[in-house]
Parts: C-alpha cells; sequence; structure tokens
C-alpha cells in the first residue's frame, strides 16, 4: 500500500494509532497536559480542515431544524439518559464522572467524522453549534442536580470558541487555497491518529487498574456506543433515513465530548472521576474504527465535496 493510500484511509490510520498509543504510551510529557494540549490541538486542526467544504454564506438555522432536533434527542435525551441511568450502577467520584459524561455535548469530532463517512456536513455543523449553546445551560444544571457542583459557563465558552469559533476562522484561508479533498481528508486522519496517540496513550494505565471495575466501566461504555450505536441504525435504516442522516444522527447518539468531560472531572472532583471518560475515549475509537470499517465502508460513502 502506498503512503498515500494508507493516509487515505481513516480506518487503517486510527488502528495504526491505537496501536501505537498502547504499545508506547502517549507523546512525552516535556510540559505538564502535553498530551491534553496535543488533543486539543489536533481536534482544532480537524476542525479547520473539515470546514474548508463548507460555505457559510446562505446558511440559516431555520433550513436545518430537523437536524437540530435530531441532534438534541440523540445526545442529550438518548445518550445523556442512558448515561445517568447506568452511573448509578457506581458508587462516589465514579458514578459522579459518569454524570459528567453524560452532561457534556457531543464530541467536535463528529463533524469531521460526518464529512469523512459521507453524512450532511452542513446540518451537522449547525446541530454541533446549536448543541454547545444548549450546553451552556444543560451541562451546568445537569451537574448541580447529579452532582451539587455546577460547570463554569467560562469553560464551557473557552471550549466553545477553540474547538468551533477559531477552526471557522481558519478555514476560510484554507477553503480560498483549494485543496484537493483526497489530500484534506488524508491532514484529517493525521490529526486524527494524532488524537488518538495523545489520549489513548496517555491513559493506557488505566487498563493495568483493578480488573473487575475496568471490566464494569468497559461494558457501560459498550452500551453506551455500540449497543446504543448499531441499534439507532438499523431503526434509521428501518424507517428509511438517508444515508447523509444515518451517519450524524449515529455519531450524536454515541459520540460524547470524552475529552471535556476528562477536564472537567479533574477540574471538579479529581483524577477519579475522570477514568469513565478515559474508558470512553478509548472505547469510542474502537466504535469509530468499527463505523469507518463496518458500518460504513469507504467503497459505499458518497464522494466527499470539494
Amino acid at each position: 500500500m502506498r503512503p498515500r493510500d494508507f493516509l487515505g484511509n481513516n480506518a487503517y490510520m486510527m488502528i495504526t494509532a491505537l496501536l501505537v498509543a498502547l504499545a508506547f504510551g502517549g507523546f512525552p510529557e516535556a510540559y505538564p497536559k502535553m498530551n491534553k494540549d496535543v488533543a486539543m490541538g489536533a481536534l482544532m486542526v480537524m476542525m479547520s480542515f473539515s470546514l474548508c467544504s463548507m460555505t457559510f454564506k446562505g446558511l440559516h438555522l431555520r433550513d436545518h431544524i430537523l437536524s437540530v432536533r435530531a441532534a438534541f434527542a440523540l445526545s442529550f435525551l438518548l445518550s445523556t439518559g442512558t448515561t445517568v441511568a447506568m452511573a448509578f450502577l457506581f458508587e462516589g467520584d465514579v458514578r459522579n464522572g459518569w454524570v459528567l459524561m453524560a452532561a457534556v455535548p457531543s464530541a467536535v469530532s463528529v463533524i469531521p467524522f460526518t464529512l469523512v463517512l459521507g453524512g450532511d456536513l452542513e446540518g451537522t455543523l449547525v446541530s454541533s453549534a446549536a448543541l454547545y449553546l444548549m450546553a451552556l445551560v444543560l451541562t451546568p444544571l445537569l451537574t448541580l442536580a447529579f452532582i451539587g457542583h455546577a460547570v463554569s459557563v467560562v469553560t464551557l465558552l473557552w471550549y466553545v470558541g477553540m474547538l468551533i469559533a477559531v477552526p471557522v476562522a481558519v478555514s476560510r484561508p484554507l477553503r480560498r487555497a483549494n485543496i484537493d479533498p483526497y489530500k484534506r481528508s488524508m491532514v484529517i486522519n493525521t490529526a486524527f491518529a494524532v488524537l488518538v496517540i495523545s489520549v489513548a496513550g496517555a491513559n493506557r494505565g488505566v487498563f493495568l487498574s483493578e480488573q473487575g471495575l475496568l471490566i464494569s466501566l468497559l461494558a457501560i461504555a459498550f452500551v453506551r456506543s455500540f449497543v446504543i450505536g448499531i441499534a439507532w441504525e438499523r431503526l434509521a435504516r428501518r424507517w428509511e433515513v438517508p444515508w447523509s442522516q444515518r451517519v450524524p444522527q449515529v455519531l450524536f447518539a454515541t459520540h460524547k465530548n470524552t475529552g471535556m468531560a476528562a477536564a472537567l472531572a479533574i477540574a471538579l472532583l479529581g483524577e477519579v472521576a475522570a477514568i469513565p471518560a478515559t474508558i470512553c475515549m478509548t472505547v469510542d475509537i474502537a466504535w469509530l474504527i468499527y463505523l469507518s470499517h463496518y458500518m460504513y465502508p469507504h467503497d459505499k460513502r458518497p464522494a466527499i465535496r470539494r
């Protein structure tokens, strides 16, 4: 396989990155929080190149109301409700960590993955932005109700700015550069591989912790990604939902912002509360590989728009 073909195949890139992460760990901690900062930078690169294909002129919320409603129902009702319910199988900070997982909005990487898998990029962008605005109210309320600590709105605004506003601004000159769509997908895949190494590698020590707790956490993470995702995909097919809508719907239903959840857990409660998010990060990688390789294989995807 040529390097170009390897870099252009997101499933191969993710599998390789996961193996590297588990074998060697994350990036060397040359300064505090290096892996966290690398992960944030990788997300920003993914977002910037994903948004190159979009023009914001004439983009209106009312044109995507149905997409926003579906994203809200899947992310903040289905995923949040299921995760909160399963959180009560645990106690203490581990339970609170699951609540934080439930309270955060969808992962920003829903947007680049929607692009790569041939979904509706415009509707996904508008829906993601809407969910992050809703999260300014919902996340503090959910954490206050179930944990007793309200997440700072300022912290949430910082995430919105770094992961949405900055990439939107950077994407405009990149769009004018008229980058080939395949080369764009290569950059996105490379950035995602860096993200996998920084997240899974830095947290591989979790897999050496208490085995009974680890199995329980993995089981819950499997349910909230694989079980919910596969079930929703089958329902959507039965209801004849088109491919362009099924892709983001499955992602919104299964892919929460685990990086934000881990950061909030450490800031509010301590490292133990970050364990659920850490486990979910690794399971999410396996889930995204499954999506890319089996559920939405490369040879069946619509062509990426310029």
